[in-house]
């Protein structure tokens, strides 16, 4: 016989492994393989984007943006209809890839080797660097950064879970001192650039292209010490969405070709 000491550990450790089964299966379903075929049968590519005129942004009745000219050039590739959602997050955008609540984050992710343990990147879309966003010289209200160096003790404000924050993690490594970075929630990058240019911050990190463009519209804005070098930026699908994979590179491997000709013909002229 079991003395009520023995009998109490038996159940514990079998309630234990209960609930590890429990966990594993939980996990396991949440996990869901989804590839093209399985697209193609629902008649619908769920595609996730950031909201940001870059992007995707509603100006009146219509709808712009690069990005979603680029969705809507896939969708009449593949003669199939886009369902579009909208999350700023990147994180919560690569959980919703997992579980199959969307097949594509369409927007320009840096590629990180940290982040190809999650996702599966297409063919490369831009070639770009991270540059520090910050007002020109002799702005009274905040120190003018001019090199990387320079960049412990002040706060980096950037988005919520931004692909930026890695990059900023490796650079503690490369120059052996602590940053200071905040994230902010419900603000995209170009709508920290424009609190940064209105002083309600004094630093932020963004992509040189749209760092670029904005400067254009904001003045009193500095984009010239760089975060990064060039990094390739692509779309993402899930790890096992092989098939989807191929087909995605295939109308990216379309486009520039389309790109070329047009180019050549304007050439020849």
């Amino acid at each position: 016989m079991f003395s009520k000491s023995k009998l109490f550990g038996l159940v514990v450790v079998v309630l234990v492994v209960f609930a590890v089964l429990a966990v594993v299966y939980e996990r396991e379903s949440v996990l869901i393989s989804r590839d093209y075929d399985d697209i193609r049968e629902d008649s619908v590519l769920h595609v996730v984007m950031e909201y940001m005129p870059s992007s995707y942004e509603r100006v009146g009745d219509s709808i712009v943006g690069e990005q979603y000219a680029l969705v809507q050039s896939l969708s009449e590739y593949l003669s199939l209809p886009v369902e579009i959602h909208l999350e700023n997050d990147l994180t919560k955008s690569i959980e919703g890839l997992k579980i199959g609540k969307y097949d594509l984050i369409a927007r320009l992710i840096p590629v990180t080797t940290e982040l190809r343990e999650e996702v599966a990147f297409t063919d490369k879309l831009s070639l770009d660097k991270q540059v520090l966003v910050q007002r020109r010289r002799g702005d009274t209200t905040s120190r003018f950064v001019s090199s990387q160096l320079e960049l412990p003790g002040k706060k980096i404000i950037v988005t919520q879970a931004s692909p930026y924050i890695q990059r900023l993690k490796n650079l503690e490594k490369e120059i052996g001192d602590t940053l200071v970075v905040e994230e902010m929630s419900d603000y995209n990058a170009e709508q920290l650039v424009m609190l940064v240019s209105g002083g309600d911050i004094d630093y932020t990190v963004c992509d040189y292209e749209t760092a670029a463009r904005l400067a254009g519209q904001y003045r009193n804005i500095d984009i010239s010490t760089e975060i990064s070098f060039s990094q390739l930026q692509s779309w993402a699908v899930r790890q096992d969405a092989s098939v989807l994979l191929d087909t995605v590179n295939a109308w990216i491997r379309s486009v520039r070709e389309k790109s070329c000709r047009k180019t050549k013909k304007g050439t020849d002229r």
